[in-house]
């Protein structure tokens, strides 16, 4: 079975790419898709030499020209305007609207495909669209618990808040330690700490927070 699993090349890794990227590759040996066309305007170079530390497979995604614009006219405009991460993004231009399309590319060829949950309705009319042209779309398998932002864990972890990004050539015992401690911020963090088998003790926040930026240490410092 091929399994595929995507990555756009924007900057620094932070744990939620490894958590839903590189160990999936590892242990369900998925190729890692950089989905430079994605974000054509980020060098993709470091990405691919961070990747390869993994031993992952590292996949440069490439444009089949005649199956994009092949794609492009079976999708409607209706369909496209309705994806939702379009109309959430404050700023709109047609490489945004067509996104969906090119993710649908991607796919062609495998078997499985693993996406995040906030990906489920690209992944939908991407199988729809590629079975217009007969084409075997992959099984999506969704993957939920989202890595949040340790100073504002209503939302998700990203490289745009610094202070609330565990980046993985951190000095992860500094970060976690400014890590706010409320119900949301607890469940974060003990759901970063099940990714390493790790049960966060709530009532010892402090000693917790420090084994847990060990386990991040051993884990990634001979990495980065």
């Amino acid at each position: 079975m091929r399994t595929l699993v995507g990555i756009r090349p924007s900057g620094k890794l932070h744990i939620g790419h490894y958590f839903s990227v590189i160990k999936p590759a590892i242990l369900e040996n998925a190729d890692v898709l950089i989905a430079r066309y994605h974000a054509p305007s980020f060098n993709f170079l470091p990405l691919v030499e961070t990747l390869k530390r993994f031993n992952v497979s590292v996949k440069l995604q490439e444009l089949d020209a005649t199956l994009y614009f092949r794609l492009l006219e079976c999708s409607s405009f209706g369909e496209l305007s309705r994806m939702t991460q379009f109309k959430d993004k404050g700023m709109k231009n047609a490489h945004l609207f067509c996104y969906p399309v090119l993710m649908a590319c991607d796919m062609v060829g495998y078997d499985r495909v693993i996406v995040g949950e906030d990906q489920r309705q690209h992944l939908e009319f991407a199988k729809r669209l590629l079975s217009r042209v007969n084409l075997k779309s992959p099984e999506g398998d969704f993957r939920g618990g989202r890595i949040m932002s340790l100073t504002d864990p209503t939302k998700k972890m990203s490289k745009s808040d610094p202070k609330g990004c565990l980046f993985l050539d951190d000095d992860f015992g500094l970060k976690l330690q400014k890590a706010v401690t409320t119900e949301p911020g607890i469940r974060n963090l003990k759901n970063i700490a099940l990714q390493f088998d790790y049960d966060y003790d709530e009532s010892h926040n402090a000693e917790s927070k420090k084994i847990l930026a060990g386990l991040l240490s051993e884990k990634f410092k001979r990495k980065m």
